[in-house]
């Protein structure tokens, strides 16, 4: 890593205008092929509206509920068998009225 790492991102930044030109060129000539229009463009857009943001998609199956997917991501210490065994339906559920004998 250089020490005069400053100097450098500035020399490299007084560039910016002509950068913006040379992508703006690309992006603008009909004749180059589109992915290099398409990536300039891209860049130009990232440059001046910032990147767009990640969208994160997570496969759940039907059996399981988000419920304990949820509980899966906080509760890391748990094995996913104690969380299943945790939330699950009693077979029999007694009430106080049944316990009276």
């Amino acid at each position: 890593m250089p020490k005069n790492r400053g100097h450098i991102e500035s020399l490299a930044r007084s560039y910016t205008d002509t950068a913006i030109r040379v992508l703006a060129g690309i992006m603008n000539t009909e004749t180059y092929p589109a992915m290099s229009r398409v990536a300039a463009a891209k860049v130009l857009l990232d440059r001046g509206w910032g990147k767009s943001k990640e969208m994160h998609h997570n496969e759940v199956d039907d059996t399981k509920t988000l419920l304990k997917v949820v509980n899966e991501i906080v509760h890391v210490y748990e094995t996913r068998e104690q969380i299943e065994f945790r939330d699950q339906t009693p077979l029999l559920e007694l009430t106080p009225e049944d316990t009276d004998a």
